[in-house]
């Protein structure tokens, strides 16, 4: 995942092509125009190339091009231990599906960036306790990717969201749980999941250290933790290198 900026005068609109998908540039109206390019979790390392199409308000385009460098990043292997009563999770028609409701959420995002330009801040102040990217091998027959972070917390933790946005989904889902997700703008998305509690609605504006609910153990779970997940033009990413862009 990186950020691109673009700077001129007279820009109409930007886009980029980037590994067969389009992504736009946002107008910041400040210091110029953003956007974000992303590689899926499973992308290759190897280098890939990359167009910047360039429309200004005389109707002329401008193009360039350059490649973009993938590197690995060893995402390590985890046995996970689904408790029987919880067996039929393991699924992976009911993980299929979840993604499927969850892409449905992010389909249409908000072209206004809700966050502003304080520092993104973790959900919780507590030790990380497994990363994002691991393939996680589930009572040793299912294997799935983890699609961001966990943090240790007794159940009852006090969780906040991590920048100001508008909550487009707070409910249960089968493996997540009791799960917030939350639209930031220019197609960023922080998702809560396993919670005990929520103290949000659908709709809802919230502000960076708002309390959204409490951590817990609901869903496909087995430990008392949190586990929060950033996604970026309909793809999940590394949520602490995101956070170390701010």
């Amino acid at each position: 995942m990186g950020l691109l900026q673009l700077t001129g005068d007279n820009i109409q609109e930007g886009r980029i092509l980037f590994r067969n998908r389009e992504y736009p540039f946002f107008n910041s109206n400040a210091d110029g125009w953003y956007a974000f390019v992303v590689a899926d979790i499973d992308a290759q390392a190897r280098n890939y190339p990359i167009s910047i199409i360039i429309r200004l308000t005389d109707g002329t385009t401008v193009n360039f091009a350059d490649s973009i460098t993938i590197e690995s990043s060893g995402y390590i292997r985890q046995v996970f231990e689904v408790p029987s009563t919880l067996g039929y999770l393991i699924d992976p028609a009911v993980e299929r599906n979840e993604f499927a409701r969850i892409d449905s959420l992010v389909e249409d995002f908000s072209l206004e960036r809700y966050w502003t330009d304080s520092a993104w801040r973790l959900p919780i102040a507590s030790p990380y306790s497994s990363s994002f990217g691991q393939y996680r091998i589930l009572n040793e027959a299912v294997q799935t990717r983890h699609t961001g972070w966990d943090q240790s917390a007794p159940v009852g933790t006090p969780v906040s969201t991590m920048s100001d946005g508008v909550v487009v989904f707070a409910n249960q889902l089968d493996i997540r749980g009791n799960y917030i997700l939350i639209d930031h703008g220019w197609g960023v998305y922080t998702g809560y999941a396993h919670m005990s509690q929520m103290t949000v609605q659908q709709g809802q504006a919230v502000t960076q250290g708002e309390i959204i609910g409490a951590s817990g153990n609901t869903g496909r779970s087995n430990g008392r933790d949190l586990h929060w997940e950033i996604m970026v033009n309909g793809e999940w990413v590394d949520g602490v290198l995101f956070l170390e862009m701010w």
